[in-house]
C-alpha cells in the first residue's frame, strides 16, 4: 500500500527552540551540522517528518551532517526544495536506479517508483539495485529497501506494475518531475505525453552499447515524439529497433544516469526547470556532446 505523505511544510520553528532541543542529545551536532540522531529526535520532539526537520534546521543555519558535502554547492533554499520534491521514476533497472540513488543522495526526499519486473542475471552487468541476493526479486521494492539504508527519513510509494496511458494519470498526481527510466522508444514517448499533459518537467534518458542521451524539458515538452516521429509507426509494426531494450554497459547507464539525475537536481534546487541541451555521451571515445533543439 502507497504510504502517506506527510512532508507538506511547517511553520518556520524558533531557532532556540530547536538548538535547546539538540542539547538534550548528546553528541547529535557538530557544529553547524547535525547528525542522524539529532534529526529523527527534532522530527520526534516536533510531530513533523524527518524531511521537514531538515528543512527546520536549515532555516536556523544547521545543516544535516549528510549534507554537509554540499553546503557550498547549494542554498538553503535549494535544499528545502530538494527535500520536498516528490519524484516519479519509471523503470527502476540501469537508468532508473542510478538516478534514483544519486537522487536521493543529492537530498530529493520522496519518490514515486514504478517498475513490473524482477532483477534477472543478465541486469547484472549494469544495475544498480541488482545482486546476486535479490535475483527473482521486484525491482521496484528491491529499490526502495536499498533507498531507505541510504536514507531513512525518505518517503517512497512503489508501484509493482506498467505504466500505461490509463494509470499514468493516477501514478503523477501530487508529483513534482518525471524520470524516464524505460526501455523502449513507444514507452517513452507515452511517457513524455503524460508528463507534458499533467504539467511535469520531463527528464529523459536512453542508452544504446557505449553511448546515451540525456535531457530535460520544461512541462509541455513533447520532444521525444519530434525527434523519432516514426517511433510509434515502427511499434505498430513490430520494428524491433523501436520496441526491444538495446545491449548496454554499466558505465553507458551510469554515466547517462548521472547527467540525467545532474539535470534534475539544477533544476529542482534553482525552483525553475529549462530546455536543456540534448546531452550525448560516448564512452568509446570518451567524449560529451551538446546538440541544440
Amino acid at each position: 500500500m502507497p504510504e502517506r505523505c506527510d512532508s507538506a511544510p511547517v511553520e518556520k520553528l524558533d531557532a532556540e527552540a530547536l538548538r535547546r532541543s539538540l542539547e538534550q542529545y548528546e553528541g547529535s551536532c557538530e557544529g553547524s551540522f547535525v547528525r542522524i540522531r539529532g534529526v529523527k529526535a527534532l522530527a520526534r520532539d516536533f510531530g513533523i517528518s524527518e524531511r521537514e526537520a531538515m528543512c527546520a534546521l536549515v532555516d536556523a543555519g544547521l545543516w544535516p551532517e549528510r549534507f554537509r558535502r554540499s553546503r557550498s554547492v547549494l542554498s538553503a533554499e535549494g535544499l528545502k526544495r530538494l527535500l520536498r520534491a516528490r519524484v516519479f521514476i519509471a523503470g527502476c533497472g540501469g537508468l532508473g536506479g542510478h538516478a534514483a540513488a544519486l537522487l536521493a543522495r543529492s537530498g530529493v526526499g520522496s519518490f514515486v517508483l514504478c517498475d513490473p519486473d524482477v532483477f534477472d542475471e543478465s541486469n547484472l552487468n549494469r544495475q544498480m539495485f541488482c545482486t546476486e541476493a535479490v535475483l527473482g526479486r521486484s525491482k521496484a521494492e528491491t529499490a526502495r529497501e536499498a533507498l531507505l539504508a541510504v536514507a531513512s527519513h525518505l518517503h517512497i510509494e512503489t508501484h509493482v506494475l506498467a505504466v500505461d496511458e490509463e494509470n499514468l494519470p493516477a501514478l503523477l498526481a501530487g508529483c513534482t518531475a518525471v524520470v524516464d527510466g524505460l526501455d523502449s522508444l513507444p514507452k517513452k514517448i507515452m511517457l513524455e505525453n503524460a508528463a507534458a499533459q499533467a504539467g511535469l518537467p520531463f527528464v529523459h534518458g536512453s542508452v544504446n552499447r557505449e553511448e546515451g542521451f540525456a535531457f530535460i524539458e520544461a512541462a509541455g515538452g513533447r520532444r521525444l515524439a519530434a525527434m523519432w516521429p516514426e517511433a510509434g509507426n515502427g511499434a505498430e509494426q513490430g520494428d524491433s529497433s523501436f520496441t526491444e531494450a538495446p545491449d548496454t554497459v554499466a558505465s553507458s547507464a551510469a554515466g547517462v544516469a548521472c547527467l540525467m539525475a545532474s539535470l534534475l537536481v539544477k533544476a529542482l534546487a534553482y525552483g525553475e526547470v529549462r530546455d536543456s541541451a540534448l546531452l550525448h555521451l560516448d564512452y568509446s571515445v570518451p567524449e560529451l556532446e551538446r546538440f541544440e533543439f
